[in-house]
Formats: structure tokens, C-alpha cells, sequence
């Protein structure tokens, strides 16, 4: 038996070990401390239990080895629970919302905050290296650029820094965006192809296109056998991302159709080999109904078709149904409403208050 157990942990030793963010459970005191001696920083994680930010982070992001590898070489890293044992040093770095992190030195100094999660492990890497880069400072990245540097690494730490402040007000400022998008793009533009094709310029295509009509999605698509053999996988994931969130913007009503480029995102889907599976054949036969036919068609084809929708396709549906319905007959709108109605017992919880509320639109005039 001694035996059989001594084999079995010697198995167990010898499986391979997946690296996520080591969060010390420690005192903050002792991260202080722990920061001294190995010449780090302290990362600090303010969170609370209820917070679905919180949890995507933990769940998607700190267990990335990529993420792992970065934060434990930087940073001594601890997580407070902001309403609990966290609660005096949340007041003292006037925490207010969740997730919030907090970077100082080990004595004390507060070297950079981020409010919110951050559901790409590339893009939360590059904001924190960013913001703890005395050469990242946003002083110094205008400077940089002022100054006619045009390097992959100041480009895409500039427009990170002009993303991060789309979300830095209370509302959304898009002139923002636009600015980063724009950076981008006149940076493209001066590159030549052994250039775009770099590893140091995933960042153009992994954070800078939304959609597989852009410009430069376009060369990567186009481009797409031609990348370095170490980033041809994340490539190939985010052409494959841009025509899943086209399709499912057309099903939401986000994207208005267009017969000319709606033919053109169908033709990449089948020459690119997306639909193998014919994952998208359902959705496709909805987006051509809703946009080539008449509201009552596109009922009709609701009512019988809808359970053979995927999942994530019939949430899409629901979400702003009644922005499908482009009719003011009361007739249609009724029958739109019924259809939803007669979905709602079977539907997952995450679709169930979308569907509700667009009941409610359907039944009260708000479409």
C-alpha cells in the first residue's frame, strides 16, 4: 500500500504545473516587506464578493501563463476584499469601485491605479507595464511621439493610454477612441510588410480592428499565411473573432444590413472555412430573412427556426428583438410579442431580462 501511494505522489509531482498569478497569502505588512527583500513592487487587488468583474478576472485573466509570468516577475501580489479584511487600506486608497488596482512601492508610494477589469490578457499586461514605465508616463509618451519616434512599443503604449481614457469619465469620451484608432492607423500606414507582419505589431490587429471590413482587418486577412509562425495562431483567432461579432451584430441590431457588404462578410466566412461545421448556417438564413424580407417573414421563420439556433445565437436574437421589427403594424408587433412570450420558459437566465424587456418595448410602443 506504502508503495502504491509513494508511485502515485511521484505521479502527481511529475504532471505538468500551470502557472497562474501567485496571489500570497500574506498581511500587507508582510507584502511590504516581502517587496523589500526582493526588490519588487506590491500589486494590490481590491475586490469584493458580489462583483462579476472580479470574478471574470480570476476566472479568464490571472491564470494566464502570460499574465503569471509577468505579474509574478514584477510584483508581490495580495488580494483585498474591499468590504472585509481589506476594508481600512480600500478607505486609504480611496477605493470606490471594483475591480481596483493598486500598485506601490515598498514604501508605500502609490506608482499607478486601474479601475476595472480587462477581459483581454494582452491588453491588461500592456496597461500595467505601461503605467508602471517611468518611459510610459503620459508626459513622457507625448514627448515620444511629438519627437517623431514611431517604434511598435510607443505606438501601441500611446494608444493604450488613449483607450484607457475613453472609460476615465463618467461617460464615455469617443473623440478618445477615435484618437487611438487614428495613431494606429497613420502608423500602418508607414510600415512595410515584413513590418506588419511582425510579432512586435500584433497589437494592431489583436486591439485596433472591429471588423472584417476594416482596412487593416482586411491585410490581415488577406495576409493571414504570411505572419510569423509564432503569432499565426492569435491571428488566425482574431479573424475568426471579427466574423463571430459581425454575425452576432446583425442579429443584435448594432450592425444595420448592407446587401453589398453583407455578401462580402458571407463570402470570407465560407472562403475562410469559418462555417465548417455550420455553425453559422441558422443565423445566416435569420440575417438574410430580417434584411431581404418582410417583418412577417422574418416572424415566421422565428417561430419555426429559433430552437435551432445555438445557444449564443438565440440570445443575440433576444437581446434587441424589437429592434428586428422594423414595422409599425400592430398585427406584426403583437405577433413579435407573442413569439417572444412563448420563449421565455425555455430561455437561459442570461437572456430571460432581455427578452422580458423587449416584451415590454413590443407591447408599449417603445421599438
Amino acid at each position: 500500500m506504502k508503495k502504491i501511494l509513494i508511485i502515485a505522489m511521484v505521479a502527481l509531482m511529475s504532471l505538468p504545473v500551470f502557472a497562474q498569478t501567485d496571489f500570497r497569502h500574506i498581511s500587507y505588512e508582510e507584502a511590504l516587506k516581502a517587496a523589500k527583500t526582493e526588490q519588487k513592487l506590491v500589486f494590490m487587488d481590491f475586490y469584493t464578493d458580489w462583483c462579476g468583474p472580479c470574478k471574470m478576472m480570476m476566472r479568464d485573466v490571472f491564470p494566464k501563463k502570460e499574465v503569471a509570468d509577468f505579474m509574478n516577475k514584477k510584483f508581490v501580489n495580495i488580494k483585498l476584499n474591499a468590504e472585509k479584511e481589506g476594508q481600512e487600506l480600500a478607505k486609504k486608497y480611496k477605493v470606490a469601485a471594483y475591480p481596483t488596482f493598486i500598485v506601490i512601492d515598498a514604501n508605500e508610494k502609490i506608482i499607478m491605479t486601474k479601475v476595472g477589469g480587462d477581459s483581454s490578457p494582452e491588453n491588461f499586461i500592456a496597461s500595467i507595464a505601461r503605467q508602471i514605465d517611468p518611459e510610459k508616463t503620459p508626459e513622457r509618451l507625448k514627448a515620444r511621439y511629438d519627437g517623431g519616434e514611431r517604434t511598435a512599443d510607443l505606438i501601441s503604449a500611446y494608444a493604450g493610454m488613449k483607450l484607457e481614457e475613453v472609460y476615465a469619465g463618467r461617460r464615455p469620451d469617443e473623440s478618445k477612441k477615435q484618437e487611438a484608432f487614428q495613431l494606429v492607423q497613420d502608423y500602418f500606414k508607414g510600415l512595410k510588410d515584413p513590418q506588419k507582419l511582425a510579432p512586435e505589431n500584433l497589437f494592431i490587429y489583436t486591439t485596433y480592428t472591429e471588423s472584417p471590413l476594416d482596412e487593416i482587418a482586411k491585410y490581415m486577412i488577406a495576409h493571414r499565411t504570411a505572419f510569423d509562425p509564432t503569432i499565426k495562431n492569435q491571428i488566425a483567432d482574431r479573424i475568426a473573432l471579427l466574423y463571430k461579432t459581425q454575425i452576432q451584430g446583425y442579429m443584435m441590431a448594432r450592425s444595420e444590413y448592407n446587401d453589398v457588404e453583407y455578401k462580402e462578410i458571407k463570402k470570407g466566412i465560407t472562403d475562410l472555412g469559418l462555417n465548417k461545421e455550420n455553425q453559422y448556417t441558422q443565423a445566416l438564413r435569420f440575417i438574410e430573412s430580417q434584411g431581404q424580407g418582410t417583418p412577417a417573414d422574418f416572424l415566421t421563420l422565428c417561430e419555426t427556426e429559433f430552437k435551432n439556433l445555438d445557444q449564443d445565437q438565440q440570445t443575440c436574437l433576444v437581446v434587441n428583438f424589437s429592434g428586428l421589427i422594423k414595422t409599425e403594424d400592430e398585427a406584426v408587433l403583437k405577433r413579435a410579442s407573442q413569439f417572444l412570450r412563448g420563449q421565455l420558459k425555455d430561455m437561459e437566465a442570461s437572456a430571460l431580462f432581455y427578452a422580458a424587456q423587449q416584451v415590454y418595448q413590443l407591447e408599449n410602443g417603445k421599438h
